[in-house]
């Protein structure tokens, strides 16, 4: 007999995702499985192949949840046991309980909505009504994440526990495959081409500091957006930036392996995982002061206001001009913080969350 609940592990988010939180949720699923009596995606009982079905299915979910909202008609059936969540979002359309639980990655839509497209909120802000309602638990990936989720919502949460993020395994992979026409120092931007990833401040920061002279590029590359219109115009009037879209897994550890550096400093993150991912590869990064990326960092990065274009270009030329001693030193630090933010931890605090052990309001 099982000493612990089995969970439907609802992955719906898989249908419109393949960034960070698509990944650490697979890594659960693979390495949790006996904690899982079945795993829903939207209405289907499996993940539809190929890409472009999976593609259908996403854009049909998110017309089906903008159209009716989280009324009761056509309502998703609720399963006969507890649900893990995969996200906040996709607590609309089904019954929620108390002993469920929600992955929450950030409340960036309901603190930040000028991040976001207009409808992203609309939805979001339903989801979260819905979840303070109710009261089920409650995971964070970060204490910055809880800390805004407790701003708003308060701790009426069954419980509200933080699993701290990890380096993912495929990243220390040694396959790479070059990038074509990448061959001189370049620095480096990982993340969608969203708002909150601040990439128009980026690319005007590129264009002051003077690197384009000096032989670096700037490269950034990440899922396409309607916003990413906007920032691949203003790509094309600065020299040195390329734009390369979403990227594969062989291609992204071949970037991560041979760029000079990354530029991170987004306005808004839930955990901030390519800074980590970046100095397990020896990179130093330029993150947003006084953010999440600080803390996944322990601060050992080049801290900037991402508000401000000139004290980011500041941090693009000081991190191309840090002496080799400095730069040792900061990375090494940086790795040493990043190796406690370990897979092992993660899943067994996880571990703990779905077996009922976790503290109500504590770390796993």
């Amino acid at each position: 007999m099982l000493g612990h609940p089995l969970y439907t592990a609802d992955f719906s988010l898989a249908l419109i995702n393949r960034t960070g939180a698509y990944h650490i949720c697979n890594d659960l699923l693979r390495e949790l499985p006996h904690f899982f009596h079945d795993v829903r995606y939207w209405r289907l009982p499996f993940q539809p192949q190929p890409d472009l079905i999976r593609k259908l299915a996403g854009r049909a979910m998110l017309l089906e949840m903008s159209a009716l909202g989280d009324s009761s008609l056509l309502a998703r059936r609720r399963p006969d046991r507890p649900v893990l969540f995969m996200d906040p979002l996709y607590v609309l359309r089904t019954q929620l309980v108390r002993d469920d639980i929600v992955l929450c990655h950030d409340v960036g839509p309901i603190s930040h909505p000028d991040l976001f497209e207009p409808e992203t909120v609309r939805r979001y802000r339903m989801a979260y009504d819905k979840i303070a309602r109710v009261g089920p638990g409650v995971v964070t990936v970060s204490d910055f994440s809880r800390t805004e989720y407790r701003k708003i919502y308060g701790d009426a949460a069954r419980f509200l526990v933080v699993c701290r993020q990890y380096v993912r395994k495929t990243i220390e992979a040694p396959e790479r495959s070059p990038v074509p026409g990448l061959d001189g120092p370049f620095l480096l931007t990982i993340g969608a081409m969203e708002k909150r990833k601040n990439h128009l401040r980026i690319i005007e920061a590129y264009a002051r500091s003077g690197l384009y002279e000096r032989g670096v590029e700037y490269v950034y590359a990440g899922a396409r957006t309607p916003y990413g219109a906007e920032i691949a115009r203003a790509a094309s009037a600065v020299p040195g930036v390329r734009a390369l879209g979403y990227v594969n897994e062989q291609n992204l550890r071949w970037l991560l392996r041979n760029a000079t550096g990354m530029a991170l400093p987004s306005l808004l993150e839930g955990f901030g995982l390519p800074p980590l991912e970046a100095a397990q590869q020896g990179l130093i990064s330029i993150v947003s002061r006084g953010t999440v990326q600080e803390e996944a960092l322990d601060g050992n990065a080049i801290l900037v206001d991402p508000y401000d274009v000139d004290d980011i270009a500041r941090g693009m030329k000081r991190l191309i001009d840090l002496p080799a001693g400095e730069k040792a030193a900061l990375l090494a630090k940086a790795q040493a913080h990043a190796a406690t933010l370990s897979f092992k931890r993660y899943i067994a605090g996880f571990e703990a969350v779905l077996s009922g052990n976790a503290a109500p309001n504590g770390l796993s």
